[in-house]
């Protein structure tokens, strides 16, 4: 079977990218032949709040991309078109994740339907978390042109079926790269580390965990690992992280962390917590059980999917720091950590081949 796939790729850097190889890879091992095509840089440099958009990691997931696409170029649009039709793929796969791109996908997807081309669009949000008035607009533009979509959460199963009616969705757990599990995920009993990991914007909820902190430390010591970059404005939180008189209990790391380094963070960590106001998925989520992590989420969006209430990890409400609180301690008091992590080791299920299925399925079947 031949397979193109449309979307970021190495040197860009970012979760979306990490998918692309993952999916090359996997494709390959099966003995696929697979083209991929990525672009030449995803945002103008004004629309793009981090430090760069490339991939500066010495461990580089290289899936050996065509660099064609820019999101604002129609030219660019019409020669990977003609890429991917010089290639002949049984199947397409376009990458989705903000209707930014939605001039682009939309008129990418009716000239492959023009063209007698099965179409896939995998969806990692259908709609931002952080959005605009125009979303809807675009997604409807760029999904209506489409018969098959695969995304991982049930949320973003209803929120796509609520824009564009009727259509076909499959829902398949988001995999995790290996290369982003340490060898050895052995953690010590006993650890008093909470990591937050991850690009900071709002709708991650940062703010929230600072505001539960003093109301932690009245019962366990424990000690914040934040990792990841700052998209929102540092001096917001380094604000609140006084404001809350726990400077002595908070690490602060402001930086996109390099592809070889993800393993390490993850060791340091006893529990990771997401906080998020809104969610569809998380792949940091799938990093941490990948590394043996319970986590203690935020009851929102597709987080109760990939976590397994008291088996995994733990749920507070959105937005509730005194409930967050409460889990935190309920989980450092209780030494839930030791049973949680047998739980992930003993149930650890590799539902990573599902994804790969559902597109052999499609581009295997007839018209």
């Amino acid at each position: 079977m031949r397979v193109s796939i449309l979307g970021p790729a190495y040197p860009l850097r970012g979760g979306i990218a990490h998918h692309v190889y993952w999916l090359w890879r996997e494709f390959n091992n099966r003995g696929q032949t697979v083209q991929v095509i990525s672009f030449r840089k995803l945002y103008p440099s004004i629309l793009f709040p981090g430090t760069t958009q490339l991939d500066t990691s010495n461990l580089k997931l290289d899936a050996h991309a065509l660099q064609t696409l820019t999101p604002l170029n129609p030219a660019t649009w019409l020669k990977a078109f003609k890429q991917v039709k010089a290639f002949s793929p049984d199947v397409i796969v376009i990458q989705w994740w903000q209707p930014f791109f939605g001039l682009l996908v939309g008129t990418l997807a009716r000239l492959f339907r023009k063209a007698g081309f099965k179409s896939i669009i995998e969806c990692h949000n259908v709609i931002p978390h952080e959005g605009s008035p125009f979303d809807k607009l675009l997604v409807k533009f760029a999904f209506s042109a489409a018969d098959h979509f695969i995304t991982h959460s049930t949320r973003d199963r209803e929120d796509l079926l609520a824009v564009v009616p009727g259509k076909q969705v499959v829902v398949c757990p988001l995999p995790s790269l290996i290369e982003f599990s340490a060898s050895n995920t052995k953690h010590h009993d006993g650890g008093n580390t909470i990591l937050f990991f991850g690009k900071v914007r709002k709708y991650k909820g940062l703010d929230v965990l600072l505001a539960a902190m003093p109301k932690v430390l009245k019962t366990v010591d424990v000690n914040l690992l934040i990792v990841g970059e700052f998209y929102d404005s540092i001096e917001r939180y380094n604000r609140l992280i006084r404001e809350h008189r726990i400077e002595s209990h908070v690490r602060l790391d402001n930086r996109y962390v390099p592809n070889e380094q993800v393993p390490g963070i993850f060791k340091q960590a006893d529990v990771l917590v997401l906080p998020y106001l809104s969610a569809t998925q998380s792949g940091v989520a799938r990093i941490a059980l990948s590394n043996g992590v319970p986590i203690i989420a935020s009851k929102t969006g597709g987080l109760s999917e990939a976590i397994k209430e008291n088996v995994t990890g733990l749920f507070f409400p959105a937005g509730d720091p005194d409930a967050l609180a409460a889990q935190i301690v309920n989980y450092f008091t209780n030494n839930l950590g030791l049973t949680f992590r047998e739980n992930i080791t003993t149930g650890s299920e590799d539902s990573s081949d599902q994804v790969i299925n559902v597109i052999e399925e499609i581009g295997l079947s007839r018209r």
